[in-house]
């Protein structure tokens, strides 16, 4: 069995190269309110699951495009990193 990790980042990074093979859209769907990325955490504000530093960056609004790698950590129940909790 694989790493849950690195199957979300494989499939995330599939995703970035048909979008630029243009296989893809190039941007979220016209529903989305703005161009910000939305990240989940569980219980330190300051990481996403994806890994990302997110101290000093301004919290994601309604209808922004979610992480793609963020998304599937979370829909397989990824234990978080920092309080073991899934």
């Amino acid at each position: 069995m694989s790493d849950p990790f690195f199957a979300a980042l494989d499939q995330a990074t599939r995703t970035v190269v048909a979008r630029a093979r243009g296989e893809l859209p190039d941007v979220a769907p016209a529903a989305s309110a703005s161009a910000a990325i939305a990240h989940t955490y569980c219980c330190e504000p300051n990481w996403a699951l994806c890994g990302l530093d997110l101290s000093g960056v301004a919290a994601s609004g309604h209808g922004d495009q979610e992480c793609v790698v963020c998304a599937d950590l979370h829909k397989i129940g990824v234990t978080c990193p920092w309080c073991q909790v899934p």
